[in-house]
């Protein structure tokens, strides 16, 4: 030990000051210039690109003052800082790092003071709890010229996690970690909008930090989300998660590398090793919490206007969007349905028939789906909003630093406060207001905005105090100028776990979690939630629209990759604002953008006060509008069966709903840059036009030795780079779609006003897709589509061969799935003239082949889906 300690003291004073390569440069923060450069103890020297011209030397950092040792599931080190040289003062000179050996694919770093008390994320990320046999990770650490460490993969060599860059940091306000990595290929960290899938890698920076804006940009957005995927360079993927609720940034660096900060907590590290994208994915929300399957309405169209401003006038939208012959399942209400903009009331004026039409919406098979803000306000007379008088009484405030509730001001005329969903009380207020709400207004689900948290004066009504918390010593690069407190509240504000200056990102996670179990209370069944704040293992209790986007089409085809991002972090149920929330759109954009819009996850067309109407009604019921969309939305009605499915398969084994191509082609290089194309599932590819004018676009299939991608319309096969064309004035022109071959997608016909008209037929079909191997196989989940008891299912798994295809029954505990039965089955790709088709061992004459096309129509009689089958097609005989 005494040799290993003299040579690192050596080198890192004969180290201390060499020169680094510019791609793998540190910056030393402040440093802006010479001067205050070579003040700090860095090192200046200026260059011609985006380097950072004042870094950090090779010899700052810290280290180690031990060997590794034994620890409870892993192994820990002590460290040591080294040198004075302080960018923000209130370093810790002693930490302990620790390697906690959670799962055989899953590795745990945490970096805190040695003997000092830090805050911690108030959320349990979770291993299996198995014992480990066959760990996939092995790591080391380096005391030259300063400590360092490493993270491998064992199965392949390669070194995912390096921290050799230097530049760790641990000071109280300033936390800091520089990571080589395996590759380029970089994804994740949010919530902004980011014009590429794939990180630009140039000394890009992005910062994290819950705010009410709207997607613009370089701008940190509403939600939070410090989790990446990294793709090695034989395709193999791992993600990172940094657990931490500080406002903090992330720098990428062209080494490949980042340069991850915060300004709170510890450094709380989650390696997840895959191998697969969608297995990090998996991994991933295994530890942090999965989405259960939404209600199955959900899937459906929505709609929704702040500004209707009259009963009358949301009932016209509804009316009309119903006239046009769209597939419709949800209304819903923006602020302009409350009293006042008062939570849980309504306009007794302009909605005072608010209730009896939700009950209308109802009669007709749809749902209702209104907002509600945070912020309750103060300001109405004692004893006469209920809401505010029983909170103040059972003290569910947020404090300020005074210990006095906080007055923020948001849409209520008044100052308000803001419930700190972190307790035990607040949640019981809350069931009893959604529950007294819901008797009023029979509501289905519930949308919480505003929750970041928002508010329209910086910090108070009051004011905040001067005092490290609102003013830290270095604010990651956030939106507001030189402050946190711009658009929301003081930071050293009190809530249960502590100070808002820590939990201010997790606001919304709190209020989501809160109304989760709050409506399944009130409703007893499968609660949906929309939030636009999110956090860190949001998605086990809502789902998320991606904000207030404007009505560009750089925003329609940026919102792909919001969908896809939000897939990676675990919410998959996402969807944009379908023609842009504020501003006009226009008749082309609004149409592309619903033949878009229909394949998100979410799906609802919805746009700001003042802004013309954009419902695909309000164009004419026989608008070009009305058709595209009815179009569109008809085709991912059909697919819903396959989409819900895909929902179950996430829930119960992890991965996405929507994913980018090269979550199932990692290795192919053309894959790993596309974003403007996206796969619902493993086996249905959208590719919209998303230019202003254009009517053709290039597609990108990627070919393989096994792999073939079907056109969804004609059958064709295809591979490599294709030109499609969608002319918006030719009416059998829609979404271009590709199926891939290998896949068997359960449909249901669309020409029904809403799913739970669809659903009633219990009639399926399946699209069987093969491969060049005549293989192909698929399931099918079922379920009420709303209850919350997830053993009352039935699951169905179907494999296809060389002319066979067998139909399975993996679970059968839904009593109606008895009643559901396959009238149709069309295979895809069958390169032999078939001349007997035989379903369970009984020939039928009931099947059509079309040598053209290669694709074999099957007609079953009533063919039960809980019935084993198995259905063989051979050649016609010479």
């Amino acid at each position: 030990m005494r040799s290993f300690l003299a040579l690192a003291i050596l080198t890192f004073t004969v180290q201390s000051c060499l020169s680094i390569s510019d791609s793998e440069r540190v910056p030393c923060l402040p440093g802006t210039d010479e001067s205050s450069c070579q003040n700090l103890g860095c090192i200046w020297e200026p260059t011609n690109d985006a380097s950072p011209d004042c870094y950090l030397p090779q010899g700052y950092g810290y280290r180690a003052t031990s060997d590794l040792y034994p620890v409870e599931n892993g192994q820990a080190v002590d460290l040591e800082r080294t040198g004075v040289l302080s960018m923000f003062g209130d370093d810790f000179d002693k930490l302990t790092l620790t390697f906690h050996e959670m799962d055989d694919d899953m590795l745990r770093i945490k970096i805190a003071p040695k003997d000092v008390e830090r805050y911690e994320v108030p959320l349990t990320v979770q291993g299996s709890g198995k014992p480990l046999s066959a760990k996939k990770y092995s790591y080391a650490i380096e005391n030259v010229p300063v400590f360092s460490f490493k993270v491998v993969r064992d199965s392949n060599g390669a070194v995912i996690f390096d921290t050799s860059l230097g530049g760790l940091t641990m000071a109280d306000q300033f936390l800091q970690i520089a990571v080589k990595l395996a590759s380029g290929n970089l994804y994740g960290f949010g919530e902004q909008e980011q014009p590429t899938l794939r990180h630009d890698m140039n000394w890009k920076t992005w910062g994290m930090f819950a705010r009410d804006h709207g997607p613009d940009g370089n701008v940190n957005l509403y939600g939070v989300h410090p989790f990446y995927m990294n793709v090695e360079s034989d395709g193999k993927t791992h993600g990172v998660l940094f657990l931490n609720s500080n406002a903090q940034e992330v720098l990428t660096t062209p080494a490949p590398g980042l340069v991850y900060r915060t300004i709170g907590g510890i450094l709380d590290i989650y390696i997840y090793m895959g191998e697969t994208p969608e297995q990090v994915v998996g991994q991933y929300t295994a530890s942090v919490g999965r989405y259960e399957p939404p209600p199955y309405w959900v899937l459906g169209f929505q709609q929704c206007k702040w500004g209707y401003n009259t009963l009358d006038n949301m009932r016209a939208a509804w009316q009309r969007t119903l006239d046009s012959g769209i597939p419709f399942d949800a209304q819903w209400g923006d602020i302009d349905y409350m009293d006042r903009t008062l939570d849980f009331t309504t306009n007794k004026n302009e909605f005072g028939g608010l209730s009896a039409f939700v009950d209308e919406v109802h009669q007709a098979d749809m749902k209702f789906v209104p907002i509600l803000d945070p912020c309750i306000s103060a300001g109405e007379p004692a004893g006469t909003y209920p809401p505010y008088d029983e909170g103040d009484k059972m003290d569910i405030w947020v404090k300020n630093a005074s210990g006095d509730p906080l007055l923020a001001k948001v849409w209520p005329e008044d100052y308000c406060h803001f419930p700190d969903f972190f307790k035990k009380v607040t949640e019981e207020w809350w069931t009893k207001q959604l529950g007294e709400f819901h008797k009023a207004v029979e509501y289905d689900g519930i949308w919480i905005d505003m929750n970041e948290p928002a508010n329209f004066v910086a910090g108070s009504v009051q004011g905040c105090q001067e005092n490290k918390w609102n003013n830290p010593p270095y604010k990651p690069q956030t939106d507001g100028g030189d402050s946190l407190l711009d658009k929301t509240i003081c930071m050293d504000a009190v809530q249960e776990p502590g100070l808002h200056y820590n939990v201010h990102s997790m606001y919304g996670w709190s209020e989501a979690q809160a109304t989760n179990r709050a409506l399944r209370t009130v409703l007893g069944k499968r609660p949906f939630i929309l939030s636009r704040s999110t956090f860190v293992g949001s998605g086990k209790y809502t789902s998320h629209w991606l904000g207030d986007n404007f009505s560009g089409w750089d925003d329609m085809r940026y919102s792909i990759i919001g969908v896809l991002q939000y897939n990676m972090f675990g919410i998959p149920l996402v969807g944009a604002d379908i023609c842009g929330f504020v501003g006009n759109t226009t008749a082309e954009m609004c149409a592309r953008w619903h033949q878009l819009g229909a394949f998100y996850p979410f799906s609802r067309n919805h746009n700001i006060i003042g802004a013309l109407d954009q419902d695909p009604g309000s164009w004419g019921t026989d608008s070009l509008v009305a058709r595209v969309a009815r179009d569109a939305i008809k085709v991912k009605y059909s697919l819903l069966p396959y989409i819900y499915s895909q929902f179950y398969n996430s829930y119960n084994q992890g991965g996405t709903v929507a994913r980018p191509l090269w979550h199932e082609f990692p290795t192919d290089e053309q894959a790993l840059g596309v974003d403007n194309q996206f796969l619902l599932g493993p086996a249905v590819l959208i590719s919209p036009i998303l230019e202003e004018g254009a009517i053709r676009r290039t597609v990108y299939l990627p070919p393989g030795d096994d792999t073939i991608w079907y056109d969804a319309i004609t059958g064709e096969k295809k591979s490599g780079l294709i030109e499609v064309e969608s002319d918006l004035q030719n009416p059998s022109h829609t979404t271009p779609l590709h199926i891939r071959g290998g896949y068997i997608l359960p449909i249901q016909d669309p020409e029904t006003k809403n799913t739970v008209q669809q659903r009633a037929t219990r009639a399926l079909s399946l699209l069987v897709y093969l491969d060049s191997k005549s293989e192909a196989r698929g399931n099918l989940y079922l379920d009420d589509g709303e209850s919350d008891n997830f053993n009352l299912y039935s699951q169905f798994d179907f494999q296809a061969a060389p002319g066979v295809m067998e139909l399975e029954t993996v679970m059968n505990n839904y009593d109606d799935a008895q009643n559901w039965r396959i009238d149709f089955i069309r295979i895809n790709g069958v390169q032999d003239p078939v001349g007997k088709v035989e379903i369970n061992g009984e020939a039928t004459n009931l099947f059509n082949y079309y040598p053209d096309m290669q694709i074999l129509d099957i007609l079953p009689q009533n063919l039960a889906i809980t019935e084993a089958s198995i259905i063989t097609w051979q050649p016609d005989q010479p």
